[in-house]
């Protein structure tokens, strides 16, 4: 339950600064700005992703074990 909730703050941090970045480009008519932005936060999913799919592989590493023991 912790790391749900680490997750979802670090998500909402990260939206927030992507935001931040992409109003400047807008502000600054900056199109350079706005993509930095829209990678940053695609990137950020893509590593959210990937860190849940390694946990969920993870929980699992014990019941592979008691399901195939070593001989």
């Amino acid at each position: 339950m912790r790391t749900l909730y680490l997750e979802s703050l670090r998500m909402l941090l990260n939206t927030i600064v992507c935001l931040l970045i992409f109003g400047a480009g807008l502000e600054l008519n900056s199109s350079y700005l706005q993509i930095i932005a829209v990678v940053m936060f695609a990137g950020h999913l893509i590593a959210s992703i990937e860190r849940r799919t390694t946990w969920n592989a993870t929980k699992k590493k014990g019941d592979y074990r008691e399901k195939f023991p070593k001989k």
